[in-house]
């Protein structure tokens, strides 16, 4: 007991108080020959480590002593709860764990580190509501930048969704993905510990800390981040998100059916978040616009109907494809389509006056929910407070003198306070200095990129012959493999 103690306790050294600070030189050796440790430690002495586990956990810092809590965890945890110590104990013990370990140190902890994530994520050991947070926490200690896709996001998002434990889970899925594993192999890099290295140099197969990701997965992670924000009736979060699956880039121009299920869906979402269909993006090939376009007509039609001036035709096109809405699991998003057509068309009338009486509203428009105007000026008025309330609207209600009621619509400030705009420029610097790290990666990558060489050998060739400048960009001359991960456009 003893001897595993003190072994334990051997890193990092409790008389250097800064050793999280220390050079990248000094921390690599002295935690590379703690692993070694640790290593030999779990071999030869795991039945002992059993033994004490529930002792030895105790004497350790999650958030000083992280490789060392790692080891002990897993072993106490994995594959399934150690009977020696009670069952709310240990995982109390996980979730703390989760919220306060040292990324850096952690980084080296490899395939522990992430049975241990994958293991806060599977459902099995803690509650939804604690594990979506805590592994929310666990996923930005590791990577701030929230940039790398990793296996530990889809299982967040899966339990999320799944659970309706959603806003916990928001500052992960709020996080711009730039990188996935084996996108490049930046191999293993010479201090694991460098904390000014991009995501995926340390998050990769080669580290131990994340396993390749299949195309199916990746489109996984975007529809559940989809559906999430749907079901907090962010539609503009929504809509991005089921874009990103709708332009995927795939071999040969096909789509996949989890793509198909996000064009209809985003087909919707447009009309929520936009009040129109929106054209997919134009790097979405000609072969993957055709697919959609034959295979989500009923969702075309349904978003042509919804920008006439025909409330009653919407209806009846929903109300005629009820069975398909319902097949594709969108009967939900349908209904919040109609229920959003009159608001739209409020929405409308701001094109055309500043004020307006909210009679003259009950005139001008229709519900699409029933096929008719609404029969009294307070429904027009719980509907505008609505819209107001939630922010789709920036507008008030007020009455004259003779009790007629009215909607001002309201322009947004062009001014900005000095306080308010030092703050627009602080929060602009911010997410400059974020954007450095990727910026440098993307920059590597493309200048090893054997299309971007070839590019650059083409031109040199074409300027040494004094030919005119070519008018199309890089992007147009590369060859059939993506610069991404060996993918082509879907045209």
């Amino acid at each position: 007991m003893e001897q595993l103690a003190a072994t334990l306790l051997a890193f990092p050294e409790s008389s250097d108080a800064d050793f999280s600070l220390a050079d990248n030189l000094t921390f690599d050796t002295a935690a590379k020959h703690h692993v070694s440790k640790l290593s030999k430690m779990l071999k030869d002495q795991n039945a002992l480590l059993l033994t004490h586990g529930h002792r030895l956990i105790d004497l350790l810092d999650p958030a000083v002593n992280t490789l060392s809590y790692i080891a002990v965890l897993h072993t106490l945890l994995l594959p399934s709860p150690d009977s020696s110590i009670p069952r709310d104990v240990l995982l109390n013990k996980f979730v703390r764990f989760l919220y306060v370990y040292d990324a850096r140190q952690a980084r080296y902890a490899r395939g522990h580190l992430q049975e241990l994530l994958l293991a806060a994520g599977s459902g099995q050991y803690l509650p939804p509501s604690v594990a979506v947070d805590a592994l929310a926490t666990a996923i930005l200690r590791l990577d701030p930048t929230g940039s790398m896709l990793t296996m530990y996001h889809l299982n967040l998002v899966k339990l999320a969704y799944q659970t309706d434990n959603i806003t916990p889970a928001l500052p992960v899925f709020d996080k711009n993905i730039i990188y996935f594993p084996g996108m490049a192999s930046y191999g293993e890099p010479k201090f694991l510990c460098d904390l000014s290295l991009p995501p995926p140099a340390y998050l990769s197969r080669e580290t131990g800390l994340a396993s390749y990701l299949k195309t199916s997965l990746i489109l996984e992670y975007d529809i559940f981040r989809g559906m999430s924000y749907c079901a907090l009736r962010d539609w503009a979060k929504a809509y991005d998100a089921f874009e990103r699956v709708v332009a995927y880039p795939t071999r040969e121009g096909g789509v996949s059916k989890i793509m198909i299920e996000a064009y209809k869906k985003w087909v919707l979402v447009s009309l929520l978040a936009t009040g129109k269909l929106s054209e997919p993006p134009s790097y979405t090939g000609a072969a993957a616009n055709k697919l959609y376009g034959n295979l989500g007509k009923p969702y075309t039609a349904l978003a042509v109907l919804f920008v006439a001036d025909n409330a009653e035709a919407l209806k009846a096109e929903v109300e005629k494809n009820t069975q398909i809405w319902s097949e594709d699991a969108n009967t939900g998003l349908v209904q919040e389509v109609l229920a959003s057509y009159q608001k739209w068309q409020v929405l409308g009338l701001e094109q055309i006056y500043s004020k307006i009486s909210l009679s003259e509203i009950r005139k001008q428009t229709t519900s699409a929910e029933t096929g008719q105007a609404l029969q009294k000026d307070e429904d027009v008025e719980t509907l505008v407070q609505n819209m107001i309330i939630s922010g789709m609207l920036n507008g008030v209600v007020e009455k004259n003198d003779d009790g007629t009621a009215f909607l001002t619509f309201l322009s947004p400030s062009a001014q900005l306070s000095e306080k308010e705009f030092a703050k627009e420029l602080a929060g602009t610097a911010e997410r400059l200095k974020q954007l450095q790290p990727i910026f440098k990666a993307t920059k590597e990558r493309l200048g090893t990129s054997k299309e971007y060489i070839k590019h650059v050998a083409k031109e040199k060739t074409r300027a040494d012959k004094n030919e005119p400048d070519p008018t199309l960009a890089f992007d147009a001359h590369v060859d059939d493999e993506d610069l991404m991960g060996g993918v082509v456009a879907t045209g």
